[in-house]
């Protein structure tokens, strides 16, 4: 009995041949082969993107950022931000 039983479900899909072997590429640089951890990276933006649907539907129309904004949600996202008051300096 596999250790992941009942958490996941086996699929059979096809795919390109160039395909595969891109994300067998990308499944051994990044994950030690393990190719299911390619296809969870992948389902991850498919939510993200599903999320950003649903905002934008609640919304009403696009959400418009500035490049700062939009910089700055990225860092923070990736878990790059600076931390709050990193950058201000006491005046004497």
């Amino acid at each position: 009995m596999s250790k992941r039983a009942g958490i996941t479900d086996k699929v059979s899909l096809s795919v390109r041949r160039g395909d595969l072997a891109i994300i067998k590429a990308r499944a051994k640089r990044l994950h030690g082969g393990n190719v299911s951890a390619v296809f969870a990276e992948l389902i991850a933006e498919i939510k993200r993107r599903e999320a950003w649907d649903r905002a934008v539907a609640w919304y009403g129309h696009p959400i418009e950022l500035a490049d700062a904004e939009r910089e700055a949600i990225d860092r923070e996202l990736l878990g790059t931000a600076r931390p709050r008051g990193a950058t201000r300096r006491r005046v004497a």
